[in-house]
């Protein structure tokens, strides 16, 4: 059953009149909903077309993600960023990244994308210089 955080009309307008969902994430969010229980954590199609709307509109040239899950956001969010840029990612579950690195590949950002297995906490002094843009998913 689907839960609704805003009212169902609401939900359904903005649907209709955002962007469709990407081939490359549509397979991801199927995959990750056949294959994963806990598929609800999935960023989806709405939340992700406005994480790149920011994108889009901040330019970044580093982007730091906390919460990879399955790769679904990060994708969305690497559209927005400046050529060379780079996104770390970090998530605490090693059993997701091949998941996320093979999405990351198709979606042709795999280059510009450092995935982290570990806390937050414990990676994030590791990263280098400045981060543009921030999105806290954990």
């Amino acid at each position: 059953m689907t839960t609704y955080l805003l009212p169902k009309a609401i939900d359904e307008y903005a649907e209709n009149f955002t962007s469709p969902e990407s081939a490359i994430l549509a397979a991801l969010n199927r995959e990750t909903n056949m294959k994963r229980g806990d598929a609800v954590m999935l960023s989806g199609h709405l939340q992700c077309a406005f994480l790149q709307m920011i994108s889009v509109m901040v330019k970044p040239k580093r982007i730091l993600e906390i919460g990879t899950y399955t790769g679904y956001s990060a994708i969305c969010l690497a559209q927005g960023m400046q050529e060379g840029g780079q996104l770390h990612t970090i998530d605490t579950d090693e059993e997701l990244e091949e998941i996320s690195s093979r999405y990351f590949q198709q979606a042709g950002i795999a280059a510009n994308v450092k995935q982290h297995i570990g806390k937050a906490g414990d990676v994030i002094p590791g990263i280098d210089g400045p981060i543009d843009l921030v999105f806290i998913d954990a």
